[in-house]
């Protein structure tokens, strides 16, 4: 099997000389970039936008990181469009541009931002055992080809975000939600991600992972603990930087649930033996003892053929779920618009913050994931103590 190129480069600031320095030496290393950015070409760029976060709390991808792709596109006469579906619309889109510093610099590099939900979408059969088709951006039609500039994070439902996550941003709007309730099962979401991955790759010129400042812990937002990775790196093959980032993170490779479907459909290399290494030393870079999140060993438990069984008929017993912390809650209910099973509730007179139905709750963890104030907790069962009581919250 041909050895896949990843370029791995230092970096412990976002000082914008030594960002583009450590993006450049990364892409170029990939070969010829002339062959890879072509002239007049129209490239849709896609960082990770979560919601509105600032820059510094490493939830979203760097705007300084954005721009120096921005510039070696242009560089090489070709046209950059900056584009997302963050998780979180309510307050607009141009909110979430603003605080994530995205809006200022694509006026300074006079870019185009995109949201993807003016786009419109289509709607795509794929391959999946719940989900028979699922509807994607236009934008994927509209643009010749496609950056991917994911953060590099830990994830309370998949264990971890990077390359392959990053691309579930082109379900426009609240299709997110409802495919978290089709796909609720962490194995069945990842054959997802890989079905939205098979989708894009063909037009997928490289995927640059913006590693400097990330999480670890309960990711991928504020629940996480901001850490300096110091890295930069860059690969054609997005499946390969996810294998090399899950293995320095702490990550057993055998049976993971996001290598497994990925393997299957062959759509990268998931064999570390086959993987290339150029750049800086790898000992630069900070990735001792990672913090996993605490449904890391939960994620891997269950066999997908039970996973329903035991949902079904042994829930009551084990369970991973998010819990309202009442002392954090500021009744902004956001967790109600955002939970995909509809089972957050909330009775304006009768309850004084709203309460999880756990009996109903997927383990999405959308609320968890977009709470601006750090008020959902996750908490576990006894049986899954047990099973998990290795893990520090």
């Amino acid at each position: 099997m041909l050895k896949t190129i990843i370029s791995a480069y230092y970096c412990n600031n976002y000082d914008r000389d030594n960002v583009f320095n450590a993006v450049n030496n990364a892409v170029k290393s990939l070969g010829n970039v002339n062959e890879i950015i072509k002239p007049n070409k129209r490239i849709l760029i896609k960082p990770n936008l979560l919601s509105a976060y600032l820059p510094e709390q490493a939830i979203t991808t760097h705007p300084e990181v954005v721009r120096a792709v921005v510039r070696i596109v242009k560089y090489f006469g070709a046209i950059p469009i900056v584009g997302d579906s963050p998780g979180n619309l309510l307050n607009g889109i141009e909110h979430i541009w603003e605080k994530t510093g995205m809006l200022a610099m694509a006026k300074e590099e006079n870019i185009e931002l995109v949201n993807f939900e003016k786009f419109g979408s289509i709607e795509v059969s794929i391959q999946h055992p719940t989900i028979k088709q699922i509807c994607v951006t236009k934008a994927l039609i509209e643009y010749d080809a496609i950056i991917n500039i994911p953060k590099l994070k830990t994830h309370t439902l998949m264990g971890f975000s990077c390359g392959i996550k990053n691309f579930y941003g082109v379900i426009p709007g609240t299709g997110k939600m409802e495919y978290h309730k089709l796909a609720p099962a962490p194995y069945d979401f990842s054959y997802l991600l890989s079905e939205i991955y098979r989708m894009v790759k063909e037009k997928l010129l490289f995927t640059l992972v913006d590693g400097i400042d990330g999480l670890e812990g309960n990711g991928p937002s504020l629940s996480g603990k901001k850490r300096s990775f110091n890295i930069v790196a860059a690969s054609k093959d997005t499946v390969s930087l996810d294998v090399f980032f899950l293995s320095k993170f702490g990550f057993k490779l055998k049976d993971n649930i996001l290598i497994k479907p990925l393997r299957e459909k062959n759509l990268g290399n998931v064999n570390l033996k086959n993987i290339i290494c150029v750049g800086d030393d790898i000992s630069k870079f900070n990735f001792e003892k990672v913090k996993l999140p605490v449904t890391k060993k939960f994620i891997n438990f269950l066999p997908r053929k039970i996973t329903r069984f035991i949902a079904k008929c042994l829930g009551y017993f084990i369970w991973v779920a998010p819990v309202i912390n009442n002392r954090k809650c500021v009744n902004c209910l956001q967790c109600i618009k955002h939970c995909p099973a509809n089972t957050i509730y909330f009775v304006k007179g009768e309850t004084e913050h709203p309460i999880v139905k756990r009996n109903n709750c997927i383990s999405c963890f959308c609320c968890h994931e977009l709470c601006y104030h750090k008020a959902i907790d996750i908490k576990r069962s006894f049986i899954a103590k047990f099973f998990l009581k290795n893990e520090k919250e």
